[in-house]
């Protein structure tokens, strides 16, 4: 009886699936701009840390509350597109709390993977655009 030698394959890691999330949060409108592409930058550092990935990161500017929230009544927002197993989530809110800089913060899952700005067809970035345009004009 002859037998083939066989190769074995060594166990790889199991491949984790990403999972794609979206966080925004409103930080205080009266602070300084380089203070928030710092806080841009220490939430992305965190994702990173986690071993998530940054999609994209978009500043919306500052705009007026619904209702009031610490006496404040305008906040900058911040929206934060990541992917990763899902622990980068607790470690971005853990540190979102400890700040006295954000006011408000929401992570939701997505069933999707979001497209970074930069990488959208010129007929999605007029469609964003056409509504500024009409309110200028």
């Amino acid at each position: 009886m002859t037998t083939t030698p066989t190769t074995e394959v060594p166990p790889s890691a199991p491949q984790q699936e990403l999972s794609y999330y979206e966080t925004m949060y409103i930080l205080r409108p009266n602070i300084a701009e380089d203070a928030v592409g710092s806080h841009v930058n220490k939430y992305r550092d965190c994702i990173l840390g986690a071993e998530g990935q940054v999609i994209d990161t978009q500043m919306r500017g500052k705009r007026r509350l619904a209702y009031s929230i610490d006496k404040h009544t305008e906040g900058i927002y911040v929206q934060l597109h990541h992917a990763g197993s899902g622990q980068q989530v607790a470690v971005l809110e853990q540190a979102m709390g400890l700040s006295d800089d954000v006011i408000r913060y929401l992570t939701i899952k997505l069933n999707f993977a979001p497209v970074p700005r930069d990488s959208r067809s010129d007929q999605d970035k007029a469609t964003d655009d056409a509504p500024a345009q009409q309110a200028q004009g």
